[in-house]
């Protein structure tokens, strides 16, 4: 039964929705204010995988306790489709409790609900909590780094992890964010990290304080997580979400000397992103551009028009509204094919010669010619009312 549950675990993640494509005319920062001391530093918008600013993005850089964000985002995943329930009971293993590093000091045999390691474990990157999740929940830690594993595939990462915490493992900053991007997305992962105060209470009657060492979710408006990792040697890093009006960026930060810095770096980064920056969605997949189209000489009189992938634009601000424009015939004509295109919409400014989003747009469905037999059978339904 447990085999069963971690294979159905796997191919769960490997059915996380992709993200959309997007399009957009910002120019990077010439110089990144208030990162100079960050190793590597971008933002990106949370919906999309599109770069605003960067530096030194591609570099594999040691980046401390944010190595364990893969586990962590496995497990939120695995809550957010209810394969983990917040009030199992779960047992602390001799192995987890030796890990290294922040700590829930849980002890070997005690256990503790899902809910509660959950919360150690995003909060403050509690490394027993996390392992002993992983352990119960997946049934070895084997079976759960595959798990990690099958979940960055499909983001789009191969990444090599030695353990379920990632120790040792280097991440550059455009894999930290593609993985940010989900967590952005994970009602789990979002109702933990935006918590900054919480206490965790053992079996055997003690209580540990929990702390979340990201200050931006006290300090800086629409912050909501995401985690922070520092060592004396790997430096003070990060990864952070803000949203606002229902606009969303991703800032991560690595290498920062001090905690200072690095929440400097991150909050330099959202001010211009909000100052700066414009995130609006031209195509939904599985949302109608145009509704009731019509069509002539078909076995419908109309139909809607649908983009076969989600687009989102960003722009400047500075630059104002886009205009809307369409490329279709008055009526269509069948036969129409859902897979191939009938028109197009485009969005651009008055001053440019070319649009900036060409958009095509396919039939809802296939549309069947209209034809003798599809005469008489209309003029039947026509007569009986059916």
């Amino acid at each position: 039964m447990r085999k069963l549950f971690c294979i159905f675990l796997i191919f769960t993640f490997l059915c996380l929705p992709a993200a959309a494509r997007a399009e957009g005319g910002v120019d990077a920062f010439e110089t990144l204010p208030q990162t100079a001391t960050a190793k590597a530093v971008l933002l990106t918008p949370a919906q999309a995988d599109l770069v605003i600013a960067e530096s030194a993005s591609d570099k594999s850089l040691a980046v401390a306790g944010l190595a364990k964000l893969p586990a962590i985002l496995t497990l939120a995943l695995a809550f957010d489709e209810g394969l983990i329930k917040g009030d199992t009971a779960m047992q602390v293993s001799k192995k987890a409790a030796e890990v290294s590093g922040p700590t829930a000091f849980l002890e070997s045999g005690e256990r503790m609900p899902a809910g509660d390691l959950m919360k150690a474990a995003i909060m403050i990157s509690a490394g027993d909590a996390i392992w002993t999740l992983g352990e119960n929940a997946f049934g070895s830690e084997q079976v759960f780094l595959k798990n990690i594993e099958a979940t960055m595939q499909k983001l789009g990462l191969s990444l090599t992890l030695t353990d379920c915490v990632g120790t040792g493992t280097a991440f550059t900053a455009q894999e930290l964010a593609a993985i940010a991007r989900a967590a952005a997305k994970s009602p789990t992962f979002l109702g933990y990290a935006i918590k900054y105060m919480d206490t965790l209470h053992h079996s055997d009657g003690r209580s540990t304080e929990l702390v979340n060492a990201n200050r931006m979710i006290r300090n800086y408006s629409g912050c909501r997580g995401l985690l922070t990792g520092s060592s004396r040697d790997d430096g003070y890093s990060g990864v952070f979400y803000a949203e606002r009006g229902g606009v969303g960026y991703v800032a991560v930060v690595i290498g920062c000397k001090n905690s200072e810095e690095r929440f400097a770096a991150a909050t330099s980064l959202f001010d211009y992103a909000y100052a700066n920056c414009k995130l609006q969605t031209l195509a939904q997949e599985g949302a109608p551009t145009l509704t009731a189209y019509p069509v002539q000489d078909g076995d419908v009189r109309e139909l809607d028009l649908y983009p076969h992938e989600s687009v989102v634009s960003l722009l400047r601000k500075s630059d104002g509204e886009l205009q809307v424009t369409y490329d279709l015939p008055e009526v269509l004509s069948a036969p129409l094919f859902a897979d191939v295109p009938v028109g197009h919409v485009y969005y651009g400014y008055a001053n440019e010669s070319e649009p900036r989003f060409a958009i095509a747009l396919y039939p809802a469905h296939d549309v069947l010619a209209f034809g003798f037999w599809h005469l008489i059978l209309r003029l039947f339904r026509s007569y009986t009312g059916s």
